[in-house]
This record gives structure tokens, sequence and C-alpha cells, in this order.
């Protein structure tokens, strides 16, 4: 005899497999069994400092750069200087130190100078056509273009945003993916149902529910949507459910309630229920806009605790750790990506800050992964800056999201000049490891 969660699971696929037939339905993807491997996108919105995150402590030019707000080279346990990381030119950001211990087992990637190489300075420009893939206003986001090209599980949470209430661009398009702030915070967003800020209005979840109240002829189209509004309404009660009495096991640590932790903790929570949740996007939101006080006063200037930025750097740090531990074997199936719009300038400003600038620090663990640093910089001489201000291109973003798709979700190679239009792929082999 089946279980609920079984009838529950078995009944969404064949609710969204009819859908799929219904003119004006939503749309979901059919093809192989369930039970594969993840991709989780988390945006630093906000244009985070690479440089702050991962300084150059191997170049002097650096200091000279930055004679405030540079963070000093690694020396013994001094938790205000950089962290070492084997690497002759890079050094960690002390706030990042839970991050350590995914470095040191090899499962991290650093890309430290990344960007989207036609991109421009503007928050806005630059997240939606990061989520784009391409310099196009109009195009489906580049998740959501994989999962409409690409054979995945027949479910309605193959793709999801997690941790808040509004559809990340990359995400968004011809496939519905639903947005979950937490186990009790779920809704569907479609681009003709959605009204306001973010889909602030989002009339998706409250038609599923008015229909599904009405008294229908059964026969007719309309019958046929109700009884699939209402085991979609029953998916989402699995949602909840996954997460209830759900216990971290992550050696005492623990989640914290920020949109991350929210985030990461809903994907432990849906991969270990048997939800086949294939991709997902959220948020690591903590004031990434640096334009100035980057830096606390006092003597701890880079690793304050009561300093908001370095306490919730450190908090976001600490969620990975805390996903990192929780998925354990499991990590395997599941490549984290780190991403921001762009970096900051090279040279502080006034303000003990930076402005918008280009190359940024994008990072990665899990999945076949290949630890240390990726294709880099050598020198920070102004010569060999972009516009003489900005972190250059060295690893266009394309070819790191790219790079997941085929070696780790299995995508053709033949495909991604569809998800990534116009894009001529570099294999970097940043994500190489042997399981």
């Amino acid at each position: 005899m089946k279980t609920r969660r079984e009838f529950l699971k078995s009944s969404a696929m064949a609710a969204a497999a009819s859908m799929a037939g219904v003119a004006g339905a939503p749309q979901f993807a059919f093809g192989q069994s369930t039970g594969g491997k993840t991709f989780v996108k988390v945006f630093m919105r906000g244009g985070a400092d690479g440089l702050h995150l991962f300084p150059a402590v191997g170049d002097p030019i650096y200091y000279q750069h930055r004679p405030n707000i540079a963070i000093e080279p690694p020396m013994g346990n001094d938790g205000n200087r950089a962290i070492d990381i084997g690497d002759n030119y890079r050094g960690m950001n002390p706030n990042l130190a839970p991050l350590m211990e995914i470095w040191d087992a090899g499962r991290m990637m650093v890309a430290p100078s990344t960007a989207m190489d036609d991109g421009n300075r503007s928050h806005f420009d630059n997240q939606r056509w990061i989520g784009t893939g391409a310099r196009n206003d109009l195009i489906d986001g580049y998740l959501n273009r994989y999962m409409q090209n690409v054979d995945g599980p027949n479910h309605p949470l193959r793709g999801a945003v997690l941790g808040k209430n509004s559809i990340s661009t990359e995400a968004s398009g011809q496939i519905v993916v639903p947005a979950i702030r937490d186990r009790n915070g779920f809704s569907l967003d479609n681009r003709n149902l959605c009204a306001g800020n973010g889909c602030e209005d989002n009339q998706m979840t409250d038609l599923m529910r008015e229909i599904s109240s009405h008294d229908v002829d059964l026969s007719a189209v309309e019958g046929q949507v109700r009884d699939n509004q209402l085991i979609m309404l029953d998916s989402i009660a699995e949602v909840q459910a996954a997460g209830a009495d759900y216990t971290t096991q992550a050696g005492g640590l623990e989640y914290s309630g920020s949109s991350l932790g929210r985030g990461l903790r809903l994907v432990a929570q849906l991969l270990k229920a048997g939800v086949p949740l294939e991709v997902a996007a959220m948020d690591w939101n903590i004031g990434w806009d640096t334009h100035a006080n980057q830096i606390a006063g006092g003597n701890n200037p880079f690793s304050d605790p009561n300093f908001g930025y370095h306490r919730r750097m450190r908090e976001g740090a600490n969620d990975f750790l805390t996903f990192y531990r929780d998925m354990g074997a499991e990590l395997d199936n599941v490549v984290v990506l780190v991403v921001t719009e762009f970096g900051r300038t090279v040279i502080e400003n006034g303000t003990q800050g930076t402005d918008h600038g280009h190359g940024s620090t994008w990072f990665s663990f899990g999945g076949p992964t290949a630890g240390g640093v990726a294709p880099d910089i050598s020198t920070l001489a102004v010569n060999q800056l972009r516009n003489n201000r900005y972190v250059p291109t060295v690893t266009e973003y394309r070819d790191i999201v790219a790079e997941i798709m085929v070696r780790h979700m299995g995508m053709s190679e033949n495909l991604i000049s569809t998800v990534f239009p116009n894009h001529n792929f570099v294999n970097h082999n940043l994500f190489s490891r042997m399981s």
C-alpha cells in the first residue's frame, strides 16, 4: 500500500502531466526518471567586492590601491588578517572562516576574476542579463531554458526559487516554478498573473484555491483543471511536510533565519524527502553595495562581530558550512554556485568603500567541483585593469555555468548555445573532480 507521501508524489506528477495539455495551464518538463543532480545558484545582489572576499595578498599593488581597506596577509592565528588558502596570490576574508572546512576538503573552487564580459555597471541591467544569459531583456532565464531543453523529472518542483517570495530572472520563463520563502510560504508565479514589484500581488495560488472550491462539470475541461489544482495544492502540503520536524545533521550547526539560510535548508529538506529538485535559485543579501564604510572602526576593522557587514558575511559562510555538513555524502549530487552581478573598483574611494566595477569573485562547492583557484589575474597594475579601474574578465561567467550544466547535470554540450545564445564556450575544467 502506498504511503500518503508516495500517493501525493505520484498524483502530483500525473496532475502536472494532465495540466500540460490544458490550454493556458502551467507548463512542466517531462523526460527521464527522477533522482539526478541538483544545481543551486546563490546570488550576492549588490555587486560583491571580490577583492575583499578573496584579497590579493600576494600583490603589493593591492595595498597601494587600498591603503585603508586592504586586508593584511596571513600571519599565525591573527583573526583580523586574511586566511591562508595555500595560494601565493589569494587569501580568504577572515569572516569567511567557516568555509575553510570545505576548502581544506578540496571541495571548493574560487574564480576570482569572473564577469559577464559584455555587461555594464548597472545593478538592474547586469542582474537581469546574467539571469537571461545574454544581453537581452526579452528571453527566459537560463535555468528555465535549461529545463525547457533538457529532459528532467516529471515533477512541478523540478525547479524552484527558495528562501524568498519573488521569482529570480534565472528561473523565470515558460516553465512555471514556485517561489518558496520557507516551508509555510509557498507561491506559484505566472507572468500573466502577477502585479506589483517582484510579483508581490501573486494571483496564481489564489486562483488555484478559488477554482478548487467550486462545483464544476467534472466531464469538462474545468473539471480536469479543478482536480489538478487540488493535487497541486496537495503537493504544496508535501513541501510543508518535508520540513516538519526536520533535524539538521551538521554537527551542532543550524541554518540562520536569513533568506540564504532558509533557502539552503529548503534544498536539504526537499532532497532528503525525495523531491527531485533539479535547479534552485536563492539570494545571499548582506549589503554588498559597499560605497562607504566597508570596514569597521576600532582594533578589528576586518573582523568586528558587531559590524553588520562582517556579522552577516560570517553568518552566510556558516550557512554554507551547515549545508555542506547536512548533505553529507549526498553533496556529490549537488553543486552550489555563488555569484554576483559585478565587482568593485580596485582603488578604494574617499569614504573607505568601493564603487561599481567589473570582475569579481564567484565560488562553488560540491558535486564535481575541482578544488582550488580558477584562472586569475597576476597583477593589479593599473595598465592591466579594465579601463584602468576594474578587475578584468579572466573567466566568463557563462563558461562556469555551462560547465556545471554539462559536467554535473549531464546536459549535451550542443545545447550550450541554446541556453547561452551566441556564447563561445571555453572549458576551464573547473568541475572535473571524480567522486
